[in-house]
């Protein structure tokens, strides 16, 4: 709906469609434990010994202002995992977070559904999955593509657009892109 302000012996229209900048930040899940073989993919937890990673890159991300509006999150125990050191140190409150069975062992195309269904009112949006499905996500926007997001790894795009029915032709910049050896290269 469009709306008129006169000023100055002017009329201004406003349309509330008016494309405003979003945020998609896209985080892999932190470094899964393989030892215990019979476990299904879904209830395999994240290393104890890579716990460092999702505390330091959630605090890279403080300092970088992110305040999410929203967070997505894949039911997989590693991801429930890896969300709890964001929304803690982020300040999200837990009982926001909505889970997403189509993250889970998805495709770049079910990533797209997902974030395409997000009220127009979200301005930064999270979402915390795997790969290869957030690489081919990210790729599809992005003009030198990315290999590999890395465990803990964080690829924050900025799209211009009056909602999230975003599409490869979307105008998009690539903000960040944060891995654990990036932000503390010290470490590993």
């Amino acid at each position: 709906m469009a709306r008129q302000l006169y000023l100055s012996g002017h009329f201004f229209l406003f349309s509330r469609s008016m494309s405003a900048k979003r945020k998609l930040i896209l985080i892999r899940h932190t470094k899964s434990d393989w030892g215990d073989f019979s476990l299904p993919d879904i209830d395999r937890p994240i290393k104890k010994d890579r716990i460092e990673d999702a505390e330091n890159m959630a605090s890279k991300l403080k300092s970088l202002k992110l305040v999410p509006d929203l967070i997505i999150c894949s039911p997989a125990k590693r991801t429930r995992q890896t969300v709890k050191y964001f929304y803690e140190k982020l300040k999200y409150e837990k009982d926001k977070i909505r889970f997403d069975e189509r993250i889970y062992e998805s495709s770049a195309t079910e990533i797209m559904q997902v974030v395409q269904e997000t009220d127009s009112k979200i301005k930064t949006l999270v979402l915390i999955g795997h790969n290869p499905p957030l690489t081919r996500f990210a790729n599809l926007f992005i003009e030198d593509t990315i290999d590999e997001i890395p465990t803990t790894g964080v690829v924050w795009l900025e799209f211009v657009n009056a909602d999230w029915k975003i599409d490869p032709q979307t105008h998009c910049k690539l903000l960040h892109f944060l891995t654990p050896k990036t932000i503390y290269p010290h470490q590993r």
